[in-house]
């Protein structure tokens, strides 16, 4: 609406709106939804690509994130449609990207394992029946890599993934500027989900995990949901799971604070009901503890809040009520159809035979074989995608786990200890300058009772703890994702009105 249309209606609906707490809407730039076209397309992409485990997706990916990042830095001529009643501007997208210190951070990373790629100490050698590492000359104070296949991994395959994840992250962090979109990328992760467990719940009823084709042309493993690594399944619904329990928790209270008359904040509960019900259908032990872990500390922080903060009123019982009867049919629909022998199997495995479970066991001694590959190349690391060409050396001392030479292991199903030691010292510390800033940015913004913001990095957390006992971050899937929401959350601290705008009215 504009003032000359009908002032007096105009100016009593900004008047209501400010009581609300809010604003008129203005429609996005166009700029803005083509860039949130390209980000919702590599959201999608990420899982159903076979979690982009393989060079085509990767490759992909990796165009999807440059189109992107040229969206985001695009100029933007704001005129009176778009700004209401400000001034036409222009606004230069690339001044925002200087100041973004992930950006130089992730450069200097990226430049970091092309050091390694060009500085090889060893040669990957092959014969017919068998392969080996041939010690090469190269600069011994410079960090180092592994002269590896492209088409298995290497530094060079790694910098396509980490630069998939840093582009979109730095065109999240520059490009996205209304709350909206944040909300509408954060959406679009959880109708995606959706699918995948429309998709997982197929397999479950005919038994077949082999569909759907053509997916299954690229790989010969069988398929949890798109993934072909049942654990990376689990760990991606339960990221999922947060993002749509962060907004349902938003739409909830922001329906409150406006006294809206109805929000999809039940629908997304459902939705996030939906999701954790699904991990456990990917018969991952360790993203079902994970999500557990994580729900339970959610809710003692909501709890919290509702009671630290003033003005946060409580669900309304009659909604109450629906959510818990169709949660009751859901599980009753669930229990009635499902097969769940395979899952009570699992765990019943821990139960009766705890630490010497072969899973278990074997993992332990891949973790014990990883810690001593640490301590010798934890330095100058091995290389970004080189922890399977070395590893065969310090894993033959742990014969249960070698047999011989005819296991190979791809990773140490632990990324605390992988990255470490295929990065080395100065990698690490490049990881931990960009954890230790986002971790001061949210602490300077005061992000502790966000509704949308919390709940997103409560979900990143458990990935982490996740990776503490698994590989999900070997996963481009989970690594692109994670990144992005991390910066959906930041940005969303940062457009966020403080608890002063959103009353002044």
């Amino acid at each position: 609406m504009h003032p000359e249309d009908d002032p007096v209606s105009y100016h009593a609906a900004k008047r209501i709106e400010a009581f609300r707490g809010l604003r008129l809407r203005s429609p996005l730039h166009p700029s803005e939804t083509r860039l949130l076209s390209i980000l919702g397309v590599q959201v999608c992409l990420l899982p159903w690509a076979l979690g982009t485990m393989h060079r085509w997706s990767q490759a992909i990916s990796l165009g999807i994130a440059i189109a992107g990042i040229v969206a985001a830095l695009w100029p933007r001529s704001y005129s009176r449609d778009l700004t209401g009643d400000e001034d036409p501007y222009r606004l230069f997208m690339g001044r925002r990207l200087i100041h973004f210190p992930i950006f130089w951070i992730g450069a200097a990373l990226l430049a970091y394992v092309v050091l390694q790629a060009t500085n090889p100490a060893w040669r990957y050698t092959q014969s017919a029946t068998q392969w080996w590492l041939v010690r090469m000359d190269h600069i011994p104070w410079l960090p180092c890599g592994i002269d590896a296949p492209f088409t298995q991994s290497n530094e060079w395959r790694q910098v396509i993934v980490y630069t998939a994840a840093w582009l979109s992250v730095c065109s999240v962090w520059v490009g996205l500027t209304r709350r909206r979109s944040l909300r509408i990328l954060l959406g679009i992760i959880v109708g995606n989900a959706l699918l995948l467990v429309g998709l997982l719940a197929i397999q479950q009823f005919t038994g077949n995990h082999r569909i759907p084709w053509p997916l299954t042309a690229w790989t010969d493993y069988p398929l949890t949901a798109s993934f072909i690594y049942h654990n990376h399944a689990g760990a991606y619904l339960a990221l999922a799971t947060f993002c749509a329990i962060a907004l349902a928790v938003w739409f909830f209270d922001h329906g409150s604070r406006s006294f809206a008359k109805s929000t999809p904040a039940s629908v997304l509960a459902l939705a996030a009901l939906l999701l954790v019900g699904f991990v456990f259908f990917t018969l991952s032990r360790g993203a079902i503890l994970t999500l557990a872990v994580s729900t339970a500390i959610l809710a003692g922080w909501f709890l919290l809040r509702w009671r630290v903060l003033p003005g946060i009123p409580g669900a309304n019982p009659v909604i109450r009520m629906a959510i818990v009867a169709m949660f009751i049919v859901f599980v009753a629909v669930v229990f009635r159809y499902l097969d769940f022998s395979e899952i009570w199997g699992r765990w019943d495995m821990i139960a009766t035979q705890g630490s010497r479970e072969v899973s278990v066991h074997s993992r332990v001694l891949v973790r014990d074989a990883a810690i001593d590959m640490l301590k010798t190349q934890g330095l100058r690391g091995v290389g970004a995608g080189g922890f399977r060409y070395l590893f065969p050396e310090y894993v033959q001392n742990y014969p249960e786990i070698y047999e011989g030479g005819t296991l190979y292991w791809e990773h140490a199903h632990c990324d605390w200890l992988e990255f470490p030691i295929e990065l080395g010292l100065a990698g690490d510390l490049l990881i931990l300058g960009g954890a230790g800033w986002w971790i001061a940015f949210f602490v300077r913004r005061r992000a502790f009772w966000n509704a949308l913001a919390v709940p997103l990095l409560l979900g990143c957390l458990q990935t982490v703890i996740h990776a503490g006992f698994d590989f999900p971050f070997q996963c481009p899937a989970i690594l692109v994702t994670w990144c992005m929401i991390v910066a959906i959350a930041g940005r969303w601290i940062e457009l966020e009105p403080s608890a002063t705008e959103r009353t002044e009215g």
